[in-house]
């Protein structure tokens, strides 16, 4: 078996291939023929596609951003089966730099939600489940798509220190990192209301407590 450098190297290799594959750039030129970067916010991930052509074609976004996060991971375990979860841990986090950082788009991508969801409950079931869902009532309840994706890795990189998991909580810095690198500046820029709240939230929160919630 290759020594554990070059297994951790080649499965983030292989992860970032399969992460710079921007679901949202492929629907977006489906739909209207042009790029994801030149429709709404510019943003090549699901709530742009959403906001642009609708919850359909959002769904579909969401689905291709999750299958390229299974295939990082199932392909890397493949390739390494003697270090699957090693493997297996680099690719997930592969995907996500890959979706966050294209090389062929100079490096400007998604945001990465929903490849570190995806990334997180394929590593951790458990505590990866724990982590999105209280991203998705952070946002619901917050109101702020930015919150969420902040408390996902944070939350997620707490429960598996709390048990001790190291590895994971190293691969849990790194999503941490980018969380704050992506997600960072809108969250700053709530107080000074430039940051719009999620429509989720507010269609959630009437729902549930009635228009004037």
């Amino acid at each position: 078996m290759p020594n554990m450098g070059t297994v951790v190297a080649c499965s983030l290799a292989v992860g970032y291939v399969c992460g710079s594959f921007l679901t949202a750039e492929l629907v977006s030129k489906h739909v209207s023929g042009k790029s994801a970067f030149d429709v709404g916010q510019g943003n090549p991930g699901m709530a742009n596609i959403g906001a642009t052509y609708g919850t359909t074609w959002a769904a579909i976004t969401l689905a291709g951003d999750i299958a390229k996060t299974i295939l990082a991971f199932v392909l890397a375990q493949a390739i390494f089966p003697g270090a699957a979860e090693v493997s297996g841990t680099a690719a997930a986090i592969g995907a996500t730099l890959g979706h966050v950082f294209p090389a062929w788009h100079h490096f400007h991508g998604g945001k990465g939600v929903a490849t570190t969801c995806a990334g997180i409950i394929l590593m951790t079931p458990v505590a990866g489940g724990i982590a999105a869902v209280a991203g998705l009532l952070i946002v619901l309840f917050g109101g702020y798509l930015c919150l969420g994706a902040l408390a996902i890795p944070i939350a997620w990189l707490i429960i598996v220190l709390a048990s001790g998991d190291t590895p994971h909580a190293l691969a849990g810095v790194v999503l941490v990192a980018v969380a704050v690198w992506c997600h960072g500046g809108p969250a700053a820029q709530i107080r000074t209301g430039e940051t719009p709240r999620a429509s989720i939230s507010e269609k959630f929160l009437s729902a549930l407590f009635g228009k004037r919630h």
